[in-house]
């Protein structure tokens, strides 16, 4: 059966992550998605190098799997020609270069919607495209600082730290792809194309979104500056840590049943979730001392037994072999041309009637892969693509 998106075409004007991994998500599902890359090539190629390849990276081959790529220096009025010929072959066009830098090289949403009404257009900023910040270059770990992020975490010298998880990069590139298949929808319906706009900064808002819940006259108190007693992880005999979660009162009656501290149910001390805060020191020092009596395996077999929730906590590295993963077929390996195989998180939605055997159709391009390939679909003739070669328009030759 074709693949849910096999008859929409996509340019990516995209660097770094978030654009690159909404434009993944549209390619695993059958997009025709063609990345153009400046002379310079995508930023993300220099993002944890791969030695020995050429220009590839970890963060490059992370989010652009099954896309064919194109050189174009659009800088040049040739350039913009070539660009302008793929966009009125494409139904989608998405870019996540700063505000000003889009409308300077010509693809901007109202330039775009002139040559192509019915385009989709994304646009993935840092800010939003109105106000003082909207032309200011983003990044994910500054973002979290503007968005209250950082100042929830803190080490115990009051230092406030980022998560070097690019929570916004990765949320912001799914919504992106949610927003474009509505606007697909919608011009199924209309016949017109449209622009959607997401950004980082509201993104991480959007992850906070039960943290930033305002009730008039109620001010919360300030959570994340240190963990719950009850919501932690505490060290394991074996030196591993074990991390518990009772944050309903159900929750917490299977984890004291669970850890045989059924007197704790009876002590008025801890008999709702507000006097477990208060009490949270006392806490933390009866279940430090008990979970540092046993390996933090056997305590995570007791509270699952219990139906306590719980988790060792694992590496990076431990991910990969974990049974749970593994028997949901969540890593996806594949071979990488110049390095060989490789493996990746994969796309995390299935569609029962759709699922590719192979779900890697192409692995990560080169830079230019695709060029001569490409712009011969969309009309040109072998000498005007060696004319533009001659003019510095587009990269090296590719071997198509």
């Amino acid at each position: 059966m074709p693949l849910p998106l096999s008859n929409v075409r996509v340019v990516d004007f995209c660097q770094v992550f978030a654009g690159p991994m909404a434009t993944m998500l549209l390619a695993d599902q059958g997009a025709d998605v063609i990345k153009v890359e400046t002379p310079e090539g995508d930023s993300s190629r220099n993002y944890v190098p791969i030695p020995d390849t050429d220009r590839l990276s970890r963060g490059y081959v992370a989010f652009n799997r099954n896309k064919r790529n194109i050189v174009l220096d659009l800088s040049k009025p040739e350039g913009g020609d070539v660009m302008q010929r793929l966009v009125r072959w494409a139904d989608v066009a998405v870019c996540n270069l700063r505000t000003s830098v889009p409308e300077r090289l010509g693809i901007a949403y109202e330039q775009l919607a002139v040559i192509n009404p019915k385009l989709v257009y994304a646009s993935i900023t840092a800010y939003g495209e109105k106000g003082q910040d909207a032309t200011l270059p983003g990044y994910d770990l500054v973002v979290q600082a503007k968005a209250g992020i950082t100042d929830s975490r803190r080490l115990p010298d009051g230092t406030p730290v980022g998560s070097h998880i690019f929570y916004a990069d990765m949320a912001g590139a799914m919504l992106a792809a949610y927003g474009i298949m509505l606007a697909l929808r919608q011009k199924d319906i209309t016949g017109r194309g449209q622009k959607i706009e997401v950004n980082l900064l509201h993104t991480y808002l959007s992850l906070q979104t039960v943290q930033l819940v305002r009730v008039p006259a109620y001010n919360p108190p300030q959570q994340g500056r240190r963990p719950s007693a009850v919501v932690s992880p505490y060290r394991a005999r074996d030196g591993k840590w074990i991390h518990i979660h009772a944050a309903t009162e159900r929750q917490w009656r299977s984890l004291c049943r669970a850890l045989n501290l059924v007197h704790l149910l009876e002590d008025p001390e801890f008999a709702t979730q507000q006097k477990r805060t208060e009490n949270a020191e006392t806490l933390f020092d009866i279940f430090t001392n008990l979970l540092a009596t046993k390996p933090a395996a056997e305590w995570e077999r007791i509270l699952k037994a219990g139906n306590a929730p719980c988790s060792i906590v694992q590496t990076q590295e431990e991910v990969w072999s974990d049974s749970q993963v593994l028997s949901n077929d969540m890593i996806l390996t594949y071979d990488q041309p110049n390095i060989g195989s490789i493996s990746v998180v994969d796309t995390p939605v299935r569609l029962s009637d759709s699922q590719p055997i192979s779900r890697v159709r192409r692995p990560a391009p080169g830079m230019g892969e695709h060029t001569n390939e490409i712009l011969r679909e969309i009309g040109y003739a072998d000498a005007e693509i060696s004319d533009l070669r001659r003019k510095e328009i587009l990269g090296k030759n590719d071997s198509q």
